[in-house]
């Protein structure tokens, strides 16, 4: 194996399940987040790109995910989705399966992206609202109102946060 092909399958192994995860929580559908990852890391493998670091890999990543998400959702026939607990059965490890987690699915995608790559991806909140292609700013304020419906969310179920 080449050294272009060992850091090719480094990139996949680091964040191929951010971008799952992603392309999951955006289409809603298994197949169709198989066909978003396998177009994102195609786009980033068809030109030899160079990244400045591993975070700016990330976003781009991030980016292009959404961007082919965005792309896959406005074809009118793909209207079929999954149920939360079909998502959830997919995405979880034993530690997320959790009435956290399910919570966190249901909110809308606005608020739940933002927590989604702060919180569990573990993203800078710069670095994260450029990969959103929002300002800072409005990142922050996305971040705190679905920590607040997060938060409102989980009393319901009778957690109190």
């Amino acid at each position: 194996m080449n050294q272009q092909q060992d850091k090719r399958d480094a990139i996949v192994e680091t964040h191929g399940g951010t971008v799952w995860r992603i392309a999951l929580s955006r289409t809603q559908k298994e197949d169709a987040a198989e066909d978003v990852f396998q177009e994102v890391f195609l786009r980033l493998f068809e030109k030899e790109r160079e990244f400045d670091s591993d975070e700016h890999c990330k976003a781009w990543l991030i980016r292009t995910t959404m961007i082919c998400c965005k792309r896959y959702r406005s074809v009118a026939f793909r209207n079929a989705t999954i149920s939360l607990e079909e998502v959830s059965a997919i995405l979880c490890t034993p530690e997320e399966d959790s009435v956290l987690f399910h919570t966190l699915l249901s909110l809308p995608e606005k608020y739940r992206l933002p927590i989604q790559l702060y919180f569990m991806e573990g993203m800078d909140a710069e670095v994260a609202a450029k990969a959103l292609g929002l300002r800072l700013g409005t990142f922050r304020v996305r971040l705190t109102r679905g920590k607040s419906l997060l938060k409102e969310a989980l009393k319901g179920e009778g957690i109190d946060v």
